[in-house]
């Protein structure tokens, strides 16, 4: 999940302790979110969005991990949008 915490909570004058302490989390925790190496649960992203002035939408969005070039997820999720669409095994293969 991307975020710009960093640049909503400079743009406020916070730093990271002053965030931390309105969030009632660790520094580090929100040093971690910042640089994308945790994804803060539903509730700290509320906190934290309260905090920034802003709605959770607005400061985290989703980055979808799953690539169209990668052939595993491709033939695995070819495989369920095609059986969704009523299609068996056999008649997938020939498509």
């Amino acid at each position: 999940m991307q975020n710009i915490i960093r640049e909503t909570r400079k743009r406020l004058s916070l730093s990271q302790d002053d965030l931390a302490r309105i969030c009632h989390v660790s520094r580090q925790t929100i040093n971690a979110i910042e640089n994308d190496k945790y994804d803060a649960e539903l509730s700290l992203a509320f906190r934290l969005a309260n905090a920034l002035e802003s709605k959770v939408d607005e400061i985290f969005t989703y980055e979808n991990r799953m690539r169209d070039n990668d052939p595993l997820w491709c033939e695995k999720y070819k495989c369920i949008l095609w059986q969704s669409a009523g299609f068996q095994n056999r008649e997938i293969n020939q498509v």
